[in-house]
């Protein structure tokens, strides 16, 4: 969908979000409908000597301002396909690393490095890491949808409101390994689609503290770039809880759960105040904007549902 008609079913589309991908007709993916092209040709490309040099030297900086980051491996998203049916997407994915990803999206010359992506390769993601990251809006009993106020000790949208959200990882699918050390032909793709769902579902319940029992089945929205940083690419899920807004608040408080650390408190707000959020600057100013896009794919999700039913009358 282009970014015309996007902003004709949306009034607004925040500059610091990209939407990259939407599912047809607003109607949300499940896992079976998704699927995955991997393979070292969408890893990213190897900077000048000099440049490469410069992304572990980021890293230390950053590690030492907040020993709790560490270097895991992600998956990197170069890309993606509709199917031809209508019916789902596949995403091509490569490796990456979160200190490739820091000194990269995150790095303070990350224009340049988009720029010479651009001039060497024809593609301005060509140098970055992208790692992929997944996020979602998770719709409680009464009717209110989770924001978390993040922490001083997460690397990026430092205390900002955000959405449950992370990384697949893909030391699920192969074990712990260096990223040089993953052979992608002893990846499943079935298992990495997997992993993209599961990991969706065990952020919310790191993050937020609600059993898995009390969670749907996350439902695909679509991708968003974060232009904050490079354009690194999200997918951003919708997932159903069966616990209203003060039991999540009360195991939340409990502060037992694995990634407590990351946030400082939770939020809710009206499903009923969503679709016009933009309107409220007090709120969409603290948004992280990993937030900002997945609470957009939702609005274009039901504005896309509506006009659909609208046409069937």
């Amino acid at each position: 969908m282009n970014m015309n008609r996007l902003s004709k079913v949306v009034r607004h589309i925040d500059r610091d979000v990209h939407i990259t991908y939407i599912v047809p007709n607003g109607n949300y993916c499940r896992s079976n409908q998704v699927s995955v092209r991997l393979s070292s040709e969408y890893n990213r490309k190897k900077l000048p000597v000099h440049l490469e040099k410069n992304i572990s030297k980021i890293w230390s900086e950053h590690f030492t301002g907040n020993p709790r980051l560490w270097n895991g491996t992600k998956f990197r998203m170069d890309s993606l396909e509709e199917k031809s049916d209508g019916n789902g997407v596949t995403f091509n994915l490569g490796i990456t690393c979160y200190k490739d990803f820091i000194g990269t999206n995150w790095s303070p010359n990350a224009e340049e490095l988009l720029r010479l992506g651009q001039q060497d390769h024809n593609n301005s993601q060509a140098y970055m890491s992208d790692a992929f990251g997944v996020g979602s809006l998770v719709r409680t009993a009464d009717e209110c949808f989770i924001l978390l106020r993040r922490s001083e000790h997460c690397g990026e949208a430092v205390g900002l409101l955000d959405i449950p959200g992370g990384h697949p990882e893909p030391k699920e699918v192969v074990g712990k390994a260096e990223a040089s050390e993953i052979e992608f032909d002893k990846m499943s793709p079935d298992d990495v689609v997997q992993e993209l769902f599961d990991s969706t579902r065990r952020e919310i319940i790191d993050e937020v503290n609600i059993p898995s029992p009390f969670l749907a089945q996350p439902q695909l929205m679509g991708i968003v770039r974060n232009m904050t940083n490079g354009g690194k690419p999200s997918s951003e899920y919708y997932t159903s809880c069966t616990l209203t807004s003060h039991d999540i608040k009360q195991r939340y408080l409990e502060g037992d759960h694995s990634e407590a650390y990351e946030s400082t408190n939770i939020n809710f707000i009206p499903m009923s105040a969503i679709m016009t959020l933009q309107d409220k600057k007090s709120v969409w100013d603290e948004l992280a904007p990993s937030a900002k896009g997945c609470i957009t794919l939702y609005q274009l999700c039901e504005s896309l549902r509506k006009q659909q039913n609208s046409a069937r009358v």
